[in-house]
């Protein structure tokens, strides 16, 4: 009895790792690709869900190359427009890229439990947790600068998809400017859209000369 059931754990145990190594752009390999990777990101990252922008980038971009740069430019723009949780925004956005919408409801999945876990365990074991206790403050501020400097990591590795000439200088100028001065985001991201079509329409009419 005891020798079936270590083969039965032997033969699922290779079942598995052959199926992960099959390129497989949509069965099972790759929607337990995006769950386990979402499930990764969310249980490790804190302070929000633009936190997460650049470890995705890290695991679907650098490491796993199921993604482009400009992949994650594209998504940074949806999910800010967008209503919703950036998180939410980014996990079906990637999902629904690359395995459509079973990839996109498996990578929410992924994304949403490990907070359902760690609130009901908070809820149920400490009870009397004091959110003021001087020693989670001060991991929280180590928290919050480490969160900087990857935002700064990814700005720097995603510069170059995205400040190709100096029209690109000048929006960039501008939005500073607009937001130094108290324009409103909503009213900034509005106005962007129309500055962005006149800009494609310079572009194409150089191309053309």
């Amino acid at each position: 009895m005891q020798v079936h059931i270590l083969c039965l754990i032997l033969r699922q145990h290779w079942l598995y790792h052959n199926l992960m190594k099959k390129e497989d752009t949509t069965g099972l390999s790759l929607l337990l690709f995006l769950f386990l990777n979402f499930f990764k990101v969310a249980l490790f990252i804190i302070g929000g869900g633009l936190v997460m922008i650049p470890m995705i980038e890290d695991i679907f971009v650098r490491q796993s190359k199921k993604l482009k740069s400009k992949d994650i430019l594209d998504m940074l723009a949806l999910v800010q427009i967008l209503p919703g949780l950036v998180a939410v925004n980014s996990a079906i956005f990637i999902g629904h890229k690359l395995a459509g919408f079973k990839g996109a409801v498996i990578s929410v999945i992924g994304v949403i439990l490990p907070s359902i876990i760690i609130i009901t365990v908070i809820a149920a074991v400490f009870v009397n947790l004091d959110i003021q206790n001087p020693h989670i403050l001060k991991a929280f501020s180590c928290v919050r600068a480490c969160v900087v400097a990857t935002f700064f990591g990814i700005i720097a590795r995603l510069k170059r998809e995205v400040l190709k000439d100096c029209w690109d200088y000048m929006a960039i100028g501008l939005g500073l400017i607009c937001l130094m001065a108290g324009v409103s985001q909503i009213a900034l991201i509005l106005l962007s859209i129309p500055v962005g079509w006149l800009l494609v329409l310079c572009h194409k009419g150089e191309n053309q000369k």
